[in-house]
């Protein structure tokens, strides 16, 4: 498939939007994720360290897939009623 030449200038235009938008999104996660640790994870000899769905919900994030991650580390804080905290929206 060829693209027209006039569409690519507006191509570039968009990706730093949602690179933008991702790095917001991962932000959010590893907030999320370091609350989930700590008031969740697994006591370790005296840590916290996360559990298993910790760290696939993070990896979720880092790959892209900022949704699922997302609602994995907010219903893990919500199941122990701890607030989550406020989403920035871009």
């Amino acid at each position: 498939m060829k693209l027209a030449p006039w569409l690519l200038p507006g191509c570039l235009l968009l990706a730093p939007i949602d690179l933008h938008a991702q790095a917001g999104e991962l932000a959010y996660c590893t907030t999320l994720y370091d609350l989930a640790v700590k008031y969740r994870g697994r006591q370790i000899n005296g840590e916290s360290k996360p559990d298993p769905d910790m760290i696939v919900a993070m990896e979720q994030c880092k790959r892209g897939n900022s949704a699922a991650g997302i609602a994995t580390l907010e219903g893990r804080l919500r199941s122990a009623d701890i607030t989550v905290p406020p989403r920035q929206r871009q």
